[in-house]
């Protein structure tokens, strides 16, 4: 079945279906279901329901205000960075909020070909390395238009896996444009709205070098800051004084020790996929079976979960073969695409083998 970016497709084999949004080779295709998720699926799987009209250049669902429309040439900067935030008031700040001001918004990109990644498709991650949850947008600059590729909502010290940029386009010298609003779900140091324009230089990508080991991905990566409160509180402690230093460090000290009783907000029921916490002895089973025993353990978790109006829930389920988190995602986005949603846990708490599921 021939298809192309932008059509409206089911699937054959299983329910539900989206929009093409790119391909990740000639056999699969990247489909975006209606609650955002890209979703890797194979070309013969899939059934063309709609084409794409080219005169259509946005999704539906965006609305552009009427200057965007009368754009019709712009000055695109590789790299345009607003304001952090304004600093004047930050010792206030810092005894108010008790998580902290730091927050640390990344672009992560990985090679598809592991073994020659300077000349490889790219798959593009969102990641959130901070205190704060993020809401976010990214798209692409399409000449005076800007083509979505992403949108979501991100807890702290979460990623989320944005896209695949395939080799042709690395060649185009792609300019992103990020967009995102820093928030908790309490009392909290206010933050400026971000908005940033970065252009990927495809230059940079042929030497391997700029593809290292970092703290978000077990493969090497090329990572590339947004945004950080780092510099901003660098300069602010490099104007405090002796005695605002000795008290910000006291506050610090005491918040620490402090014992705060976790409200039903912040309670995650954690589920441990393993087979060692499953069963007592696993010699005499096949991997089929043992497959057939955790899938058994989330779905009824799961289900348990729904009925007592769980609001979040960690599968822990490793990273092995990967055949286990497919066959949860998997089910997630059929049998419970309208009562759930996911992204990666928090790789801080649970490593990179966990999911994180939020009950509707």
């Amino acid at each position: 079945m021939k298809c192309n970016i932008g059509d409206k497709v089911r699937f054959l084999n299983d329910t539900g279906g989206g929009t093409v949004v790119n391909f990740a080779n000639k056999t699969t295709a990247i489909v975006r279901d209606s609650d955002g998720f890209d979703i890797p699926t194979l070309i013969s799987n899939i059934v063309v329901v709609s084409e794409y009209n080219e005169n259509k250049l946005i999704d539906e669902n965006i609305t552009q205000s009427p200057e965007t429309h009368k754009k019709s040439d712009i000055n695109i900067k590789p790299i345009k960075e607003k304001n952090i935030n304004n600093i004047t008031n930050i010792n206030d700040t810092v005894t108010k909020d008790s998580d902290g001001i730091d927050f640390e918004i990344v672009l992560g990109f990985l090679p598809v070909a592991v073994d020659n990644p300077t000349n490889s498709d790219l798959q593009i991650y969102i990641i959130n390395d901070s205190s704060y949850r993020i809401f976010y947008t990214i798209g692409k600059w399409k000449q005076s238009l800007i083509e979505p590729l992403g949108k979501g909502e991100l807890e702290s010290d979460c990623k989320e896996f944005v896209g695949i940029l395939n080799k042709d386009e690395i060649t185009e010298s792609p300019v992103f444009q990020i967009n995102f609003i820093l928030f908790k779900n309490r009392d909290y140091a206010a933050q400026t709205v971000q908005q940033i324009d970065f252009k990927l230089n495809p230059v940079k990508l042929l030497n391997a070098k700029i593809f290292t080991e970092n703290d978000f991905f077990e493969q090497d990566a090329y990572i590339y800051v947004l945004a950080s409160s780092r510099k901003m509180l660098k300069d602010y402690i490099n104007n405090i004084s002796d005695s605002d230093m000795e008290k910000s460090l006291k506050d610090k000290k005491d918040n620490r020790h402090k014992n705060t009783k976790p409200t039903n907000e912040t309670e995650i029921e954690e589920v441990d996929l393993h087979i060692e916490s499953l069963i007592g002895n696993k010699e005499n089973l096949s991997n089929g079976e043992i497959l057939k025993l955790q899938i058994d353990r989330f779905t009824i978790a799961l289900d348990l979960g729904i009925s007592a109006h769980t609001k979040r829930m960690v599968f822990i389920h490793g990273i092995g073969n990967g055949k286990l988190k497919y066959e949860i995602r998997r089910l997630l986005d059929t049998q419970y695409a309208d009562k759930v949603r996911y992204q990666d846990a928090s790789f801080k708490e649970y490593g990179y083998g966990a999911t994180m599921v939020y009950i509707k």
